[in-house]
């Protein structure tokens, strides 16, 4: 933030010095106080993010050692007074906090589908977050099984059998969702002709109409492309005398292969490498 603010500033010190017109420093203000509002409202929905994702990983601190104390205490069958009571405690310690992590994973799945800002890495730590949960109420399960057996009753944890299946599934759809949209990739091939009439792409820069290149258009219809999941798919047919391709991708995670002057396909070495900087592909057919 602090480098916007002082690019910020050095325009402002520069239209007083050359202009001294105090319309313009005026403009430059608001937009130096509207780049300023961008920035610390991104940083606090990012810091407030990650604020409920550390609470979730301690309350899941606090229920596994939770859960290794009743585990120890139920060694022994019969259990004496101060052995349940202290399991009892621990049982209702771990259904709250396994309540709050539900609802807090919840507000955070909501969050991350209704943002405009997709971030890759926070839709990671949230789909980590989902196997976590799952993992947990797994073992959950397991030690109320343990419970159910002792002779002397104590409190169970609040998750059934059923709850706890209907839980997994919704939170192993969940994951699945997350790991396909975090895969999800589009290409499209066709010559400069067909693709401008589709509006995929346009030709920028150049003087007098010399010399533009062509770019992709910033708002696209993802329909007009291919969809795939990039994990499965690392070689797209081209078949051309010839091809580039106007998105961003490394050059070293990619090949073309050739046979008779002619480009048969696309070899994509290195998946999570290419589609690192663009999740959109356009080549161009000669």
């Amino acid at each position: 933030m602090k480098k916007y603010l002082v690019i910020a500033a050095t325009l402002l010190t520069s239209v007083f010095g050359c202009k001294n017109n105090e319309k313009e420093i005026a403009d430059m203000q608001r937009k130096q106080d509207s780049l300023v509002s961008v920035i610390n409202d991104k940083n606090s929905s990012v810091d407030e993010f990650l604020k409920e994702y550390s609470e979730i990983e301690t309350n899941l601190d606090q229920v596994a050692r939770k859960g290794n104390m009743i585990s120890e205490n139920i060694k022994d069958r019969e259990l004496k007074g101060t052995q349940k009571e202290r399991i009892n405690e621990s049982i209702q310690a771990i259904n709250q906090l396994m309540d709050q992590n539900r609802e807090k994973l919840a507000a955070l799945n909501r969050k991350l589908k209704s943002s405009n800002n997709k971030n890759s890495q926070l839709e990671k730590m949230v789909a980590q977050l989902n196997e976590q949960m799952t993992a947990k109420d797994a073992e959950l399960l397991a030690l109320n099984e343990q419970l159910a057996g002792l002779n002397t009753k104590v409190d169970q944890l609040t998750v059934s059998l059923d709850t706890m299946r209907n839980i997994n599934t919704a939170q192993s759809q969940t994951i699945s969702d997350q790991t396909s949209a975090l895969h999800t990739a589009y290409y499209i091939e066709g010559k400069s002709s067909e693709l401008k009439d589709m509006n995929v792409i346009n030709k920028e820069g150049g003087v007098l109409g010399v010399g533009k290149t062509m770019k992709m258009n910033s708002n696209v219809d993802n329909s007009k492309f291919t969809k795939i999941d990039y994990t499965q798919v690392n070689t797209i047919s081209v078949n051309s005398k010839d091809a580039k391709i106007i998105t961003t991708h490394p050059m070293d995670s990619y090949t073309w292969e050739k046979e008779q002057n002619k480009v048969v396909s696309l070899k994509i070495s290195d998946p999570n490498k290419f589609w690192s900087q663009s999740k959109y592909l356009v080549i161009v057919k000669e």
